[in-house]
């Protein structure tokens, strides 16, 4: 029958080829937990995209903006030192005449619709005022107090250039 040594034989290569076939069993589950990482990664990533954030508008809102005769400005306003959101929307025309100044700050955001409430240095009154972005971020709908809304499109040129006698506010 079997000897000793050969049986001692038998047993070591089942038990090396079950070792081989668990180390291959964790380097399985470790590829399979690295495709579950990046694909929660990549599920993280897209949501991030479709959720509102406060954040989202920085890198939409500034610059100019114009509508046939007249164009708007959006800064920033954030020399307080506080760190929040706070911009300067300046409404002018090609004359120069009706210049407006609003000071904002973001309030809320949902989707591509931003809500800012508006501080008036004068008074002690508040107002809010909406902007609301096109799919592509090219147009930007303003809604000013008082006013019907109006759409402007990304001003491809300078506030100089749309207004000789315009003037950069310190």
């Amino acid at each position: 029958m079997f000897t000793f040594k050969q049986i001692f034989v038998g047993l070591l290569v089942i038990w090396s080829l079950a070792a081989c076939d668990k180390e291959q069993e964790q380097v399985i589950k470790n590829d399979e937990r690295v495709d579950v990482e990046q694909k929660n990664e990549l599920q993280d990533s897209t949501q991030q995209e479709d959720v509102p954030s406060y954040e989202a508008p920085k890198y939409h809102i500034y610059g100019g903006w114009m509508n046939g005769g007249s164009y708007i400005l959006i800064k920033s306003d954030n020399d307080d030192g506080e760190g929040k959101d706070k911009f300067t929307l300046e409404k002018f025309t090609k004359t120069g005449k009706d210049k407006i100044i609003k000071h904002f700050q973001l309030s809320e955001s949902s989707g591509s619709k931003l809500t800012g409430i508006i501080s008036s240095k004068e008074s002690n009154r508040t107002s809010f005022l909406t902007l609301e972005f096109n799919k592509e971020k090219t147009e930007i709908t303003v809604t000013l107090p008082n006013e019907k809304p109006v759409t402007y499109k990304q001003a491809e040129i300078n506030p100089e250039e749309f207004n000789p006698d315009y003037e950069w506010e310190e």
